[in-house]
C-alpha cells in the first residue's frame, strides 16, 4: 500500500505554513457541522472561520497519460461539502500545476460552482521531490504487470 506520510506532511505544510501566510491568520484542521446536518472533517479552517478548505496533491495526469477521473471525482465530492458549510471563502488548494489547469478548464466550462475557488501552493524544493517521488511509487502500484 502507498506510503501517505509524504502527502501528510505536505498537508500540514499548507496548514501551518502556505495558508498563513497567503491568508494572514492560523489555519487548523476541524470537523465543522453542515447545512445537511452532518459532520465533515476540512482540511483547513481560519481562525475566524471565514475561510474553509480542503487541499490535494492528486496530479492532472495519470501515469499513463489520462485524464484522472478518480482524482477529479474526490474533488467535485470536495468541492459539495465546501458548499455545505457557512464560509465566506471556499477553497482547494491544490500542489499541481496540471491539476490546478484542469480545475480552471472545468470552472471556465461551467462545471464547477462559482463559490469555489482553486488556488495552487508552491512547495519547497524538498518536499515536491518528495510528492513526485510518492506518487511515482503510487502510480506503480496500481500499473498493471505485463509479462
Amino acid at each position: 500500500m502507498a506510503d501517505s506520510r509524504v502527502q501528510v506532511e505536505i498537508e500540514e505544510w499548507i496548514r501551518h505554513e502556505w495558508l498563513p501566510k497567503e491568508y494572514g491568520q492560523t489555519f487548523r484542521s476541524e470537523r465543522l457541522q453542515l447545512t445537511s446536518g452532518g459532520l465533515f472533517a476540512f482540511d483547513a479552517v481560519s481562525a475566524d472561520n471565514k475561510i474553509v478548505a480542503n487541499i490535494s496533491t492528486s496530479g492532472g495526469i495519470t501515469s499513463g497519460g489520462k485524464n484522472p477521473a478518480a482524482k477529479i471525482q474526490k474533488l467535485r465530492a470536495d468541492m459539495l461539502f465546501l458548499l455545505m458549510v457557512q464560509a465566506e471563502k471556499r477553497l482547494i488548494v491544490l500542489t499541481e500545476k496540471d491539476m490546478f489547469a484542469l480545475c480552471q478548464k472545468e470552472k471556465a466550462n461551467g462545471r464547477v460552482p462559482q463559490e469555489i475557488e482553486f488556488v495552487v501552493a508552491q512547495l519547497p524544493e524538498v518536499l515536491a521531490i518528495l510528492l513526485k517521488a510518492a506518487q511515482k511509487n503510487a502510480a506503480k502500484e496500481v500499473t498493471p504487470y505485463r509479462k
